[in-house]
């Protein structure tokens, strides 16, 4: 059986472990010092913020939604606040109210909502998934950059569904794009194993699918270094998730079946998914060309009011096309045939093209405008990293395996997800995504942020999308 090389369980020890490997920023500071997954967590709460230096004097405020949540026979919440009253803490409740599709967004009036309930004097509890994690650390952090009082943040973790509770970033929608920002560490993570067992499966599920990113998002930040574009690729990211798809696929039953052993394996897979970006701050190492698809969906969902899918399941599935894409791109490139004058399209004529894009969903301009200021950087880059690019195709075979060891297949990643009882295609996705919709995210991923994918490198070679668009589409829908 596969093992997990690192076990965040260990707290101390493991931090002293992982400052050993190569890339480990050893000059950050990390206020991360606590991560618990055990049964019976919830009743460690008090201990936990005693740890974390808060006193009964400092009231707590506690985030949430308004979702009902269960733990065996309690509700969740009300048992959550009950834990803390009884131990001595003044508790103050606070919902974030959902919008016109039911749903709770990751968007700055929810973050200043919360930040207007913030003090000096005051800790503060997240109980919720990802949404809620992501909207109270940053108005933490803005609350902390604004005032310079620090305040205790402690994250109660109610489902295995992202990898927002150990980041410090936060994705946030701007103009109905999202944008990665700078956020920061909680002080502590706790993960109730029977809370996670009780979560709602399409939540553990979407765990799962977040973190089949990696098979995507690992090979396009290689893809970067070796373009120019990034200078803090190393080996630490895989080498601190170790054997991810071997543990997924050998634990797939189990976490369906929501063993308390398996969700405290993947809560420490979604906890080091986390981690690995926070050590980079940058998404990089679990975000790529997937991701970015992921979020044309989501701005498409936004401008037309639809409820947005679970970010993780939609993500496996934006996964599977990436894979199939980076499957298509290694067997069939080329670099000999390739026009290097013709890979360098000018400023205005790339310009054009993402306000023309975008106009088409967005006819006030403010997403093109948005995605335009990100893209132009990235394309400028682009130009400048020229002689990188030559000498990327003279060193291709080199690069291939490189790149293929960091992708899986598509059938590969759709056979995990399927174990775990995931989707198989965007008609089962909830809600669905039609084909159009798709293809659209597919297509214009690359143009709305400037990290650089293969994504953008099948636009700059000119590749026929279209046709490959055709060819991934229909060799990854079919159950």
């Amino acid at each position: 059986m596969s093992q997990l090389p690192y076990d965040p369980a260990e707290n101390e020890v493991f931090w002293e472990r992982i400052r050993q490997l190569p890339g480990f920023p050893k000059e950050d500071a990390i206020p991360l010092r606590q991560m618990i997954f055990e049964p019976g967590a919830i009743f460690r709460l008090p201990e936990i913020l005693r740890s974390a230096e808060v006193r009964f004097s400092i009231p707590v405020l506690a985030v949430m939604d308004a979702t009902p949540m269960r733990r065996g026979d309690d509700s969740l919440k009300p048992l959550v606040i009950r834990v803390l009253r009884q131990a001595g803490w003044e508790v103050e409740p606070f919902v974030l109210e959902a919008d016109a599709t039911g749903q709770v967004h990751t968007d700055m009036p929810h973050i200043e909502a919360v930040k207007a309930r913030l003090s000096p004097e005051k800790a503060v509890v997240s109980i919720g998934s990802g949404v809620v994690t992501d909207i109270t650390k940053h108005a933490c952090y803005l609350f902390e950059m604004e005032t310079k009082h620090p305040i205790r943040f402690i994250v109660y973790q109610t489902a295995n569904s992202v990898s927002a509770y150990t980041s410090n970033l936060a994705p946030v929608f701007i103009e109905g794009v999202k944008r990665t920002l700078p956020s920061r560490y909680p002080d502590a993570l706790v993960c109730d194993l029977e809370t996670l067992r009780d979560a709602p499966l399409d939540m553990t599920i979407a765990g799962v699918g977040d973190l089949l990113a990696a098979f995507v998002a690992l090979a396009d930040w290689y893809l970067a270094d070796q373009l120019g574009f990034v200078d803090n690729y190393s080996p630490l990211a895989e080498l601190l998730m170790g054997p991810l798809d071997e543990l997924l696929l050998e634990q797939a039953e189990a976490i369906r079946n929501g063993s308390l052993e398996a969700m405290a394996l993947l809560a420490k897979l979604i906890s080091l998914g986390g981690l690995v970006m926070s050590l980079y701050h940058d998404t990089t190492p679990l975000s790529g060309y997937e991701h970015v698809m992921s979020h044309v969906l989501d701005l498409q969902s936004e401008l037309t009011g639809r409820p947005f899918a679970l970010h993780g399941t939609q993500v496996a599935l934006t996964s599977i096309l990436g894979a199939a894409a980076y499957q298509q791109f290694l067997e069939h490139f080329e670099p000999d045939a390739v026009a290097v004058n013709d890979c360098f399209p000018p400023q205005d004529a790339m310009q054009q093209m993402v306000f023309s894009t975008f106009h088409a969903i967005d006819p006030s301009d403010k997403a093109g405008q948005e995605c335009w200021s990100d893209y132009r950087l990235k394309l400028q880059k682009w130009h400048d990293r020229r002689g990188k690019f030559e000498v990327f195709l003279k060193n291709w075979s080199a690069i291939k395996p490189e790149l293929t060891s960091r992708t899986r297949s598509p059938d590969y990643l759709k056979r995990i997800f399927a174990a775990v009882g995931g989707p198989c295609n965007f008609a089962q996705l909830a809600p669905p995504a039609d084909e159009e919709t798709v293809r659209f995210a597919f297509l214009n991923a690359p143009l709305i942020r400037k990290r650089i994918t293969l994504g953008d490198l099948l636009i700059f070679l000119r590749w026929d999308r279209e046709k490959l668009w055709q060819r991934v589409w229909h060799s990854t829908q079919s159950c």
